[in-house]
């Protein structure tokens, strides 16, 4: 049964703290048709001026701004998440405020919410959300997906419910949640599983229903304990692929290799020799699908050679947990103990 939670006029507004890293929703353009180029040009608000942008914001929550460094997805690396996740924490127990929200860039939303749901240790609500247009363009969407943040994060509901994506209304868990279209406001999706719930037009927070995986206070990684994360690498399946990339990875010093094969998670005849060869020197290898959606299952014959079934993650979110993962063992079957529960 949807549980839903009203968050005008309460007692004592909830505290929230709104930690800004850049992205689509912070983007100043040249003008309001620009809805496309603007990352090549423009320049970035402050996270005062979304509060000045979205006033209604204090009728919902006492929101206050820690400052943080821009985050331009195309130039990170999982250090840079890793060190965002402990600002966040840091955040968490100074401050123990009631919420906190994130504002984000959506080319790596769905990659920096798995990382934070699956790195912190706290149950304060954590809410990202970002914009498909910049808040100079025409129709933007980025000043109510803010407010729809800040209810969710000041939402009693959302307690526990750990780290939260809220786009265009709907509410996702990270580990199901991703971005479907370059340029449409509606581009964020959970295609298995759908949404947990809604920030809903008239201001109520509903869930319908929670999310069953691990996450923050519940998974076995500790963003403040974690050094420098090993290197994996993903290679993509296509027709006439030959193992050259696989080797590469190899040669980089990839700790893990995260094959995107082709339906059900089946990589070609030439890739599949290099995965061998990797596997011969210590390498994990896990078997993922570039379909998008439904499960590589560990097959007997992928057991056999010592490879790990991704299950439905999609390989980019892969790529996380095996990171993670291999701080922990780089045994196979314990590594898929870790896939088949997270």
């Amino acid at each position: 049964m949807a549980q839903a939670q009203h968050t005008d006029s309460p007692t004592r507004l909830p505290r929230v703290v709104l930690i800004p890293t850049g992205g689509t929703i912070a983007h100043v353009a040249r003008d309001r048709l620009d809805l496309a180029s603007y990352g090549d040009y423009g320049t970035f608000m402050q996270g005062h001026s979304l509060l000045e942008r979205v006033p209604e914001t204090a009728s919902v929550a006492d929101v206050t701004v820690a400052d943080h460094e821009v985050l331009i997805g195309p130039r990170l690396g999982l250090d840079a998440l890793l060190d965002l996740a402990r600002a966040v924490q840091g955040v968490a127990e100074s401050q123990a405020p009631d919420g906190i929200v994130i504002t984000r860039g959506t080319s790596t939303l769905e990659e920096t919410s798995f990382l934070l749901s699956l790195t912190l240790q706290t149950d304060v609500p954590v809410v990202l959300t970002a914009a498909i247009r910049p808040p100079t363009g025409l129709s933007e969407d980025g000043s109510l997906n803010f407010l729809n943040a800040v209810r969710v994060a000041a939402s009693p509901r959302a307690r526990g419910r750990g780290v939260l994506v809220v786009m265009n209304d709907a509410i996702f868990a990270p580990r199901d949640v991703t971005k479907a279209a370059g340029y449409r406001t509606n581009a964020f999706e959970a295609r298995d599983l759908g949404p947990l719930g809604y920030a809903d037009a008239d201001g109520t927070v509903l869930f319908h229903h929670g999310h069953e995986r691990p996450h923050t206070t519940s998974t076995e990684f500790v963003a403040t304990s974690l050094g420098p994360l090993p290197r994996v690498d993903i290679v993509l399946s296509y027709v006439g692929a030959d193992g050259a990339l696989i080797d590469a990875a190899v040669a980089a010093g990839a700790a893990g290799i995260v094959s995107a094969g082709f339906g059900s998670g089946k990589a070609t005849a030439l890739e599949e020799d290099a995965l061998d060869r990797a596997l011969s020197k210590g390498i994990v290898v896990v078997q993922g699908s570039r379909v998008g959606s439904g499960r590589v299952i560990r097959r007997p014959v992928l057991a056999e050679r010592g490879i790990v079934a991704a299950g439905d993650l999609l390989p980019w979110k892969a790529r996380i947990l095996l990171a993670l993962a291999l701080t922990q063992t780089q045994n196979p079957d314990a590594l898929q103990d870790y896939f088949d529960r997270y």
